[in-house]
């Protein structure tokens, strides 16, 4: 796997500051922490009633944190769509000493609820500061620049045209932490759109996708549940065009036959199957080509 880090593009502000939020996916006006999930940590409601105003979490350990230590992590379990090349935006509180965070977002590629190393994917930023005091606003943008993607296959950014199951936040100390009980805080988590990306989008032209032998493209992509594949033979040649997951095992043949030189079109129905990645190939006699198609229910 190639791992692009480059420098992290990211904003800090204090709270007060204002922001246009998009999506907002937690912003602790409820008392339920029953979407969390947590481990060598502790979490809490900041009062007994919390409100818009100021609802938070608190994140803390029992006991004293020694310096370059993992502290360990919270993770809140929702779908929640961050597009790429939008801003994820947490409202986090500071502990003033060496110490940072990690913002990841988990993809449930294998849809059996969980986490899996060995079968999903994980969007990972560097390490965030948390050497500052009171609460701040940060603000890292979804690209290749500013999270490496963590995965055993050869998966990319499209990924993100997908819901994530759970964002996670791990905790570390550096060297010249000073040894006490680690305390922090969660008060937001949401989404804010890019107005720049927005804007180049509408104003870009149409372009090409990647050059293909059979000129092949599936329509709509994504889709739910039905795509039409189509591809063009050069020659009269035998066929073979079949369906796959993103861990390479057999979905569908949906051709199997000697096919006329011109465009052909065949329907894929993903009725059946989970969302997510999946690969179509087409193999002839002079050449085997695979495309890349997402199913978003």
């Amino acid at each position: 796997m190639t791992r692009i880090v480059k420098t992290v593009f990211i904003i800090l502000c204090f709270a007060g500051s204002a922001f246009s939020q998009g999506n907002i996916y937690n912003d602790f006006s409820k008392k339920d922490l029953s979407k969390w999930i947590w481990g060598g940590l502790e979490m809490k409601y900041s009062h007994e009633t919390d409100n818009k105003e100021n609802g938070y979490v608190e994140v803390f350990t029992k006991s004293a944190v020694k310096p370059s230590s993992y502290v360990g992590k919270t993770a809140f379990y929702q779908d929640m769509l961050f597009s790429a090349g939008n801003y994820i935006n947490v409202m986090l509180q500071g502990v003033s000493s060496d110490a940072t965070v990690r913002i990841e977002l988990l993809y449930d590629i294998d849809n059996n609820g969980k986490y899996n190393e060995d079968k999903d994917i994980m969007l990972q930023s560097k390490p965030l500061s948390l050497n500052f005091s009171g609460w701040k606003e940060i603000k890292v943008k979804l690209d290749q620049e500013n999270f490496k993607l963590i995965s055993k296959f050869d998966d990319d950014f499209s990924v993100t045209e997908e819901d994530a199951m759970a964002l996670q936040f791990e905790y570390e100390t550096g060297k010249a932490f000073k040894e006490k009980k680690f305390e922090t805080g969660i008060a937001l988590i949401s989404e804010i759109q890019n107005k720049e990306t927005l804007t180049q989008k509408d104003s870009e032209s149409p372009t090409k996708d990647k050059e293909s032998y059979f000129d092949a493209k599936n329509y709509p992509n994504p889709f739910n549940p039905v795509t039409t594949i189509s591809y063009t033979l050069k020659e009269n040649t035998s066929v073979k065009l079949t369906v796959y997951d993103r861990l390479g095992r057999e979905v569908k043949t949906l051709v199997d036959e000697n096919q006329n030189a011109g465009t052909h079109t065949v329907d894929f129905n993903g009725g059946n199957l989970p969302s997510g990645i999946y690969f179509y190939r087409i193999k002839t006699n002079e050449k085997t080509e695979v495309q890349k198609m997402i199913l978003a229910k």
